[in-house]
């Protein structure tokens, strides 16, 4: 299925100097596998935290049709990526992370990851590149899952604001620990902000134990002593009796 592409401004930073470069968003087809795994390696190699989970393979895999993959070009080359998963292991994995059956596994998409090339970070990339995949998702899959390092407060900020949860925190892909974030398109939730709880990033402990009392994380928070993640209890929305 094709999908129109869109053109945009963004601003890109040199050594002195921030100039507008006109950019196009666009899904990703089997032409470009070999330039999207290239851009992708480069850019985790920059970052270089043995924590950041992505694979070659899961980039061809959805480019492919297990997935999607969307990126923007500028200047003739490609400046960001945003992928999405349907790869049963993935998907199945996600399921387990939000207690969902598995009747559920073909409206389920795991958000897989979202890389910028440093000359254009700082341009709300990760946030509007999630909106133009939700745009595609919906209304075939609903239930959309991630995981987030509590050390990528970035990210981790621009997740919540995209609407995700923080539902469960724990360990994976070898040990690492991670928020385990969900949106439901079909039944957004609403979160009540009065009694909230506060809870640093690197307080791993504490985490888990706020889960377990019905709470769910819904915005990071800059502290005197830290970044913390607030805490709310989900809303109950009670239905009206039926009329007799």
């Amino acid at each position: 299925m094709a999908y129109a592409s869109q053109q945009f401004f963004l601003q890109k930073r040199e050594v002195g100097l921030i100039a507008p470069v006109l950019c196009t968003l666009r899904i990703l087809g089997e032409d470009d596998i070999m330039e999207a795994v290239t851009f992708h390696r480069r850019i985790t190699d920059e970052i270089g935290d043995a924590g950041f989970f992505a694979e070659d393979n899961t980039i061809v895999e959805s480019i492919r049709g297990e997935g999607a993959v969307s990126g923007i070009f500028a200047e003739g080359r490609l400046i960001a990526l945003r992928a999405v998963s349907y790869v049963k292991e993935y998907v199945d994995d996600a399921l387990e992370d939000l207690g969902l059956d598995q009747s559920e596994a073909n409206n389920t998409a795991v958000m897989d990851f979202c890389v910028t090339d440093s000359a254009f970070r700082g341009n709300s990339i990760q946030f509007f590149t999630y909106l133009f995949m939700e745009n595609i998702l919906y209304p075939n899959r609903y239930h959309l899952h991630t995981t987030v390092s509590p050390k990528n407060i970035f990210s981790l900020t621009n997740i919540l604001k995209c609407g995700f949860h923080a539902m469960r925190f724990k360990s994976k892909y070898g040990g690492h620990p991670r928020f385990v974030l969900y949106k439901n398109l079909r039944k957004p939730m609403a979160v009540q902000t009065r009694g909230h709880k506060e809870i640093l990033l690197r307080n791993y402990d504490y985490h888990p134990k706020v889960f377990a009392d019905g709470f769910v994380g819904y915005k990071v928070k800059h502290k005197s002593n830290g970044m913390a993640l607030l805490y709310g209890k989900p809303l109950v929305v009670r239905e009206e009796p039926k009329a007799s």
